[in-house]
Parts: C-alpha cells; structure tokens; sequence
C-alpha cells in the first residue's frame, strides 16, 4: 500500500472531518452514534490522492516534453547525446528549478553519463524510476536506437508531437469534466441545502426528525438515497466522459 502523503492526510482530516461532522449535525442533530460517519474520512484521502496522482502525471507529461525538446536542441546543435542530456539538465534546471521531479532525473542522468555509466542505462534507469509508462516507452525505444542507429531526432519529435497532441487533449476534457461534476456537486448538495435551511430558519419544523426512532429511520433512509444517487451519479458521468 503507497504511503499517504502528509497533505493528503490534513486534506482528508479537514475536508473529511467537517463534511462528517456537517452531515452528523444535519441528519441526526450530532447523535453519539452518529460520528461513525467519521469513517468516511479516509475515502476523502483516496479522492485527494487520486486528484494529485493525476494533476502529478499531467504536469510530469509536459516536463518531460520540454526535456525532449531540450535533448533535441542539443542534438541540432551537433552534439553528442550524452552532451545533450547535460544541457537539457542545465535548461531544465533554468526552467522549473533543480528541485523539481524532472530536473532531478536528468541531473541524476548527467551523473551518472560522468561516472562512465552508459547513456541507455542511465536513461532506462530514469524511466524506471519516474514509473511513468510514455517515459518507459521512450527509454526502450532510445535503447533500441541507439544500438541500431536510428534516426533519434524523427523519433523525438515524434514523441514531443504526439505528448502535446495527448496534453492538449487532456486538458480540453479536464474543462469537461470539472464542468460537468460541478454541476453534479451542486446537484447533490440540494439535500444538504435544505436541511440547513430547516435547521436554522425553521428549527419547529425539523424538530421532529430528531433524537426519536421515527426520525432517525426517516433521516437514514434520506441519507441513504443520497449516497445511491451519489454514487448513480457518479458512475454516469464516468460512463459518459470515460473517465
């Protein structure tokens, strides 16, 4: 299991733990019992993770396409490979600052050009590190050239096309999708908008719905039609968007 990070964490503690505790108060006025719903914080945590793997890809993406176009500049120049992954490494290092992922990875790859360890090695050790599969495709696909004598830069500005083709694509369908699930987030709060409503400008009226058997049954079987609509809801916008 990946370890969780300590954002993620005070991410799913704060956002988790307020929503928890909003919905306890709402439909059960913060019954004892009721904090159980604590345990959806870590699903919270998941969410967030998942929200930061993906933003984490996106940006790794664009970074290593930049890189390549460093590399290819370096080789237009008439420049050793192994020469150009060193100044890749110092445009990168201009560009995004030395602590930054992919910095790291072609710095670490001019070290180990330096120390005599061979550049498809180094490459292939990078790739394997940043876990990325474009990344891992394109290492295999450099060793491959290098050994047979390939035409590397037609392959790296294919590469470099086919990344900006993909990135822009993603993003276009991130508008989309952040579109349509704000849509949906409102939709779903119409529940929580009008228990608010009631517990605070018609206490009388929902009075009733609280700390007695009928109107714990009632408010869990409300609580529970929303989960299902949620989660309705939210299997249609993957089956639509393919997300």
């Amino acid at each position: 299991m990946a370890r969780t990070s300590l954002k993620a964490l005070g991410f799913g503690l704060t956002a988790g733990g307020t929503f928890s505790l909003l919905t306890a108060w709402l439909f059960y006025d913060l019954e004892p019992l009721s904090l159980v719903l604590l345990a959806g914080v870590p699903l919270f945590i998941r969410s967030f993770e998942k929200t930061q793997k993906e933003k984490c890809m996106l940006a790794l993406d664009i970074q290593f396409k930049d890189a390549l176009l460093y590399f290819r500049n370096g080789l237009d120049a008439g420049y050793s490979p192994e020469h150009s992954i060193v100044d890749a490494a110092r445009g990168l290092e201009s560009l995004y600052g030395r602590k930054n992922e992919i910095t790291k990875g072609f710095e670490t790859m001019a070290g180990k050009i330096s120390t005599g360890t061979s550049l498809e090695q180094a490459f292939t050790e990078f790739a394997e590190n940043t876990g990325v599969q474009r990344i891992k495709e394109f290492a295999d696909l450099f060793r491959i050239l290098k050994r047979t004598g390939g035409n590397l830069n037609r392959v790296i500005r294919r590469t470099v096309a086919n990344l900006t083709d993909s990135i822009n694509l993603r993003r276009d369908l991130n508008v989309v999708i952040a579109a349509k699930k704000g849509e949906f987030n409102i939709m779903s709060a119409i529940p929580y908008g009008i228990l608010l409503y009631l517990k605070l400008l018609a206490p009388e009226m929902s009075a009733p719905l609280y700390h007695n058997t009928f109107g714990i049954s009632f408010m869990t079987g409300v609580l529970l039609c929303c989960i299902l609509c949620y989660i309705f809801g939210r299997m249609v916008i993957k089956r639509t968007l393919h997300v």
